[in-house]
């Protein structure tokens, strides 16, 4: 099995480190339970995908990936919660009992509950145990969403974006943790993104709809902010918030935007307008005498 994961590496790679990772593998799987072993396994072949793709600490991809994780997780748990949001009004709201059938729109709540339990574990600090649970969440919500079909509404835009989050999540390289502020700024994205719609779902704002455009504006205002606080350049942090706002999208595809072009512009356009706006405001404190970047 090892000798067929190796075979995942690039050539050179493995072949100038393939005999080591075979030696290390097999001393640590003599004193590995049956679970430590399919652990190192995957890991093994997590590693050789990211040396594969190019998706290590080591390259730009990678790094993008890795500061983009926390919003991911934050996008998620924000799309997450506010699933679980629509579901529980509408329980609250309805006149009848409140049956959970066996069927996939139950698999879909489930889903989305363990994605967004996971989402805030990550984002407390317990990367490895969080992602798990958040990627399996994430998975299936979109085999749910497709077996679904008609019923959720968006089985195709849904499930691809879930999937697509759930990579950026797998792939980013495990020596680039976030740091506590990433996640913080991600948590309260999430919080921002989530209060508001739920308060709207239950009747007690003076307005009927967003046009599903909240969350993606959260996400820009929270990149930007992060980007003139921190060292990061505002390709970077711009990058790393459109790399995060997948679920995001679906969500504004469930909610109708895509019916309305102009707050549907308007939100694709929230991050590179935020990212200019950064640019402008950097430009702004180094001409300005007594400001500091």
């Amino acid at each position: 099995m090892i000798a067929l994961l190796l075979r995942l590496y690039p050539r050179r790679y493995r072949r100038e480190n393939g005999a080591e990772i075979l030696a290390v593998h097999q001393e640590a799987a003599a004193h590995l339970t049956r679970l430590g072993r399919v652990r190192d396994t995957a890991d093994i072949a997590a590693h050789a995908l990211r040396m594969r793709l190019g998706l290590t600490s080591a390259t730009a991809a990678g790094r993008l990936l890795a500061e983009a994780g926390p919003l991911a997780a934050g996008a998620a748990a924000a799309y997450c919660g506010l699933h679980l949001s629509r579901w529980y009004v509408s329980t609250v709201v309805s006149p009848g009992p409140v049956h959970l059938e066996a069927d996939s729109a139950s698999v879909l709540l489930f889903a989305a509950a363990l994605a967004f339990v996971g989402a805030v574990t990550v984002l407390t600090g317990h990367r490895r145990a969080g992602t798990l649970a958040l990627v399996t969440g994430l998975v299936a919500l979109a085999v749910a969403a497709v077996v679904d079909g008609p019923a959720f509404g968006d089985p195709v835009v849904t499930p691809a974006m879930a999937l697509l989050t759930a990579f950026v999540l797998v792939a980013g390289p495990p020596d680039l943790p976030p740091d506590p502020g990433a996640c913080a700024a991600a948590g309260a994205m999430a919080a921002a993104a989530w209060l508001p719609l739920t308060a709207l779902y239950a009747g007690a704002l003076p307005v009927s709809t967003d046009y599903g455009m909240w969350p993606l504006l959260v996400l820009a205002a929270v990149a930007l902010l992060r980007t003139l606080r921190t060292a990061s350049s505002v390709l970077t942090g711009t990058a790393a918030a459109a790399t995060a706002s997948p679920l995001l999208l679906a969500h504004a595809r469930t909610s109708g935007a895509w019916e309305y072009p102009l707050p549907l512009w308007a939100g694709i356009a929230a991050i590179p307008l935020a990212g200019a706006l950064a640019v402008a405001l950097r430009t702004l404190r180094r001409r300005v005498p007594g400001t500091r970047d």
